[in-house]
């Protein structure tokens, strides 16, 4: 099995220069052009959807297709773009015994900057060898710490591909995650009748029941 490396240099290069980006969720803006810069630059057809003014963000998704030249159907890779606050400000600080961490005021930012960097160095080793691959589709979206508002935008027909990664999980080098719990929200109104729990609770409507 032939096995790629990353160049080390240029990882640690572009993971500070995006972490330095400010994208708190629904200002991912810079960040979405910087990307859009650099897929275009290794070959890519990218567009942005209109998902920004249906959140009411800076930034929609952003779609890209890189041709493959082997058979097959599309493979995607997905990252998010945005990071949790406070995220403004942001640099990494790069340690002698190979931590990387934030300089103490903000995040760090490396959910998802560390698997924006794995991508995009993925495709740049791969196509530096000359080795041969399926069409990729890659999807960057906005909003995902807003309990992934801006996927939920995405049109259908964008996804060609029958099969994914997303690199957005922490754990040993070549593990997956194939399923998670799931965060479901809901408000309601109750109506009940109040009661003073220590002296006449049967005189009480309970509400939730």
């Amino acid at each position: 099995m032939l096995l790629l490396h990353p160049d080390e240099s240029r990882v640690r290069e572009e993971f500070a220069r995006f972490v330095s980006i400010d994208t708190e969720s629904l200002s991912e803006r810079a960040m979405a052009d910087t990307l859009l810069k650099t897929l275009h630059a290794l070959g890519c057809a990218v567009e942005e959807d209109g998902a920004a003014a249906r959140l009411g963000g800076t930034a929609g998704n952003l779609i890209a297709y890189l041709p493959g030249t082997l058979p097959g159907p599309p493979l995607l890779l997905c990252c998010h773009m945005d990071t949790v606050a406070p995220g403004r400000g942001k640099r990494a600080v790069f340690h002698a015994d190979g931590r990387i961490t934030s300089h103490g005021e903000t995040v760090l930012g490396g959910d998802d900057v560390a698997g924006i960097c794995a991508v995009l160095e993925g495709i740049r080793i791969t196509r530096e060898a000359g080795l041969p691959h399926r069409e990729l589709t890659l999807v960057f979206t906005a909003a995902e710490e807003l309990y992934c508002a801006g996927s939920a935008f995405l049109a259908p027909g964008v996804l060609r591909a029958e099969a994914g990664f997303v690199p957005d999980v922490s754990g040993p080098v070549g593990a997956a995650v194939t399923r998670a719990p799931s965060i479901v929200s809901f408000s309601l109104k109750v109506r009940g009748r109040a009661a003073h729990a220590g002296f006449e609770p049967e005189r009480g409507i309970h509400a939730i029941q």
